[in-house]
């Protein structure tokens, strides 16, 4: 947590303790130690200022920390005012707006991830530009060694080679109208308003797309995965169906999970034995099922119906990619000036596909 934001926390704490009618010892002794972290925070800024001022005086260049810092407080600035007069020293601005900093990205990454349950799971390549990229990779499941005599050769076993060619579709979060001075008068933190609203929708679109495949852009995880298993009926599953997924190269299950939809997760917690009893018991206390941990993907089929791909089973580290190009945020304060409100919009362009179809397995219903 930077200092800025932990002095926004500070001051909301203040706040609402000043704002009763009538406050106990304890209470004004807890508004005392909160001012007292204020004004260290406030202590340390001044005296991290001092030092770039010196540095900068003596033409001595920023530590990473520092630079990281200004790099913060300029996108901070940025992002409430719509002024990109001091931004624009560190990142070059377009019509796409700028990349964002750090701290802002690793917290909208996490808040992403809730939202796409093939990127908590999948690969990531992150790269500064949108350019064509070639990822190779090789599957060598079919190969193994040998024990040979004293004189005997060694033979010759390649892996099969194989490259995916990875795009950059664009996809934006739309734009927003905000009022930053309503937004810090209320005590909200702007940029983690924004992070999450952004991400729920960027997340929603990717994860939709990467699921089932998108019109002209990538094919989708699920339409992609070759090995296919038919359940014995339309509506229900087996264990031993749940369970045969799992008959993938042993060189896949380390790291190998199952994903459906919180639906189907209903289903199969509700599934009981003659005698009243769970069937998948360890679903009850935590997210297991048929010994491997299992995730959620809200786009994945709802119910356990006749033809739906419900069930996956694999490896999505080794069996699916997301390449993704660094988001960058536009803030403007002249769209909408008249009404005296900010714009922004966040751009992610991404690309995801299935590299190693052998690491993934699906249980379709039966029609």
């Amino acid at each position: 947590m930077n200092i800025e934001v932990e002095k926004r926390e500070l001051q909301r704490q203040i706040d609402a303790l000043l704002a009763k009618p009538s406050m106990t010892a304890t209470e004004r002794k807890q508004v005392d130690v909160l001012l007292s972290k204020v004004a260290n925070l406030r202590g340390t800024e001044e005296r991290k200022a001092r030092l770039a001022a010196a540095m900068a005086d003596a033409g001595l260049p920023m530590n990473d920390e520092q630079r990281s810092e200004r790099i913060e407080r300029a996108f901070n600035k940025y992002v409430r005012t719509g002024d990109e007069s001091e931004v624009r020293t560190y990142s070059a601005l377009s019509t796409a707006g700028v990349p964002i900093p750090q701290n802002f990205l690793a917290s909208y990454v996490e808040k992403l991830k809730s939202f796409s349950g093939i990127r908590e799971v999948a690969n990531v390549i992150t790269t500064a530009t949108g350019q064509s990229l070639k990822n190779p990779y090789t599957d060598d499941t079919a190969s193994v060694g040998e024990r040979l005599q004293e004189s005997d050769p060694v033979s010759l076993s390649n892996p099969t080679f194989n490259s995916t060619n990875f795009v950059a579709y664009r996809y934006s979060s739309k734009g927003l109208k905000y009022s930053a001075q309503l937004l810090q008068d209320a005590g909200i933190d702007v940029t983690a308003y924004l992070q999450n609203i952004f991400a729920k929708r960027i997340g929603r679109i990717t994860n939709s797309e990467f699921t089932n495949g998108g019109i002209g852009a990538m094919a989708g995880v699920i339409p992609s995965i070759t090995a296919v298993q038919t359940s014995a009926a339309p509506t229900a599953v087996s264990v031993s169906e749940i369970i045969s997924l799992q008959a993938l190269d042993a060189g896949y299950l380390d790291g190998a999970v199952y994903m459906f939809s919180p639906g189907v997760e209903r289903a199969l917690k509700a599934l009981t034995t003659a005698n009243g009893e769970a069937v998948f018991e360890e679903m009850r206390t935590g997210r297991v099922l048929a010994g491997y941990p299992y995730v959620l993907n809200v786009d994945m089929s709802a119910s356990l119906a006749a033809n739906a791909k419900a069930i996956v089973f694999g490896n999505f580290k080794h069996g699916v990619t997301i390449r993704e190009v660094f988001p960058s945020l536009l803030v403007s304060s002249e769209r909408f000036i008249e009404q005296n409100l900010l714009y922004a919009s966040l751009r992610h362009d991404q690309d995801c596909q299935t590299v190693d179809p052998s690491a993934l397995a699906v249980l379709q219903m039966h029609a």
